[in-house]
């Protein structure tokens, strides 16, 4: 994924202040992003791995934990009211609704914002898990 410029087609689509890079990336240990640490230099990408189950570093966990909170309440109404259960190509094209409204994207980009204060939490507990 890195050699063949989809990372690097990835993070234009999300319109970044550096149009070029430098980027740094927060990672999780994702399998596509399994590269030569040289490979991703080649590209202007800097890897910050987060330890694994590091909700507190991760942001992005925060975002998923909404979201599954979103989706199962509209799941619940829908049992309620006796509707169909949704076809796998419907389910995700009703995440996909979900995801474009503003409240999650509200919920994202606070989520983001607050890595900064979270970090420095981390820091001053030295390692030890925050308020989140």
């Amino acid at each position: 994924m890195v050699e063949k410029g989809q990372l690097t087609k990835a993070i234009r689509q999300l319109k970044p202040v550096k149009k070029n890079g430098p980027w740094q990336v927060l990672c999780d240990n994702e399998t596509f992003l399994d590269a030569s640490s040289s490979a991703h230099a080649k590209v202007g990408v800097k890897l910050w791995h987060v330890p694994a189950k590091s909700p507190d570093l991760n942001p992005v966990e925060k975002v998923w934990s909404s979201l599954r909170r979103h989706l199962r309440n509209m799941d619940l109404a829908d049992a309620v009211a006796q509707k169909p259960h949704l076809s796998k190509t419907a389910y995700v094209a009703r995440v996909k609704r979900v995801l474009k409204t503003k409240n999650m994207q509200h919920i994202a980009a606070k989520c983001a914002g607050g890595l900064r204060k979270v970090c420095r939490e981390v820091i001053a507990k030295r390692g030890a898990a925050t308020s989140g």
